[in-house]
């Protein structure tokens, strides 16, 4: 596995996962620890937003036999789609298979510029193929604290999701 260059260490310390912290970028596809040494983190990206979600509760069951298999994506800030380091797609989390109240405890970190006020968690159900993927719900999440300890989320159907954030300044963790 990579190693973080040392200017970035602080970033991940209070993260209760460490071991599953996925490196993502609104804007590029390459993992976090690559641009953090490059020379490809852009001067407009001025925040690292590290976004941790522990948990669903009581999720809607959309499955015809059995319960929803969950994970979620987050997958917009600001209202735009974003990309991310699982070949293009969007951020996200492990299948829980089976189950309503899902524990993910996965933390996925952003750069992102100073205008992004907002992000959206959207939590689905795995299908057979990705095509058959069926939404569960979704929550927008306001960006307007640079810490947020744990809280429960209600989406747009049923249930809620549990996450917390933290965002910060990108001349923080970078020299």
């Amino acid at each position: 596995p990579t190693s973080l260059p040392a200017p970035c260490l602080p970033v991940f310390v209070t993260f209760p996962c460490p071991s599953k912290v996925k490196c993502t970028s609104p804007a590029h596809s390459q993992p976090l620890t690559t641009m953090a040494a490059s020379s490809t983190v852009k001067s407009e990206w001025t925040r690292l937003v590290a976004i941790t979600v522990e948990s669903g509760k009581d999720l809607k069951n959309v499955d015809w036999i059995g319960q929803s298999d969950p994970y979620f994506k987050i997958a917009e800030f600001n209202g735009k789609v974003i990309g991310g380091n699982d070949g293009g797609d969007k951020a996200k989390s492990a299948v829980v298979e089976n189950d309503l109240s899902p524990e993910w405890m996965e933390t996925h970190i952003f750069l992102v510029d100073k205008q992004v006020d907002r992000f959206k968690v959207r939590v689905k159900d795995q299908g057979t193929v990705q095509a058959l993927s069926k939404d569960i719900g979704a929550a927008t999440i306001m960006l307007d604290t640079e810490h947020q300890e744990a809280k429960e989320y209600p989406l747009d159907t049923q249930g809620t999701v549990t996450l917390s954030f933290k965002v910060t300044p990108l001349g923080d963790v970078l020299p």
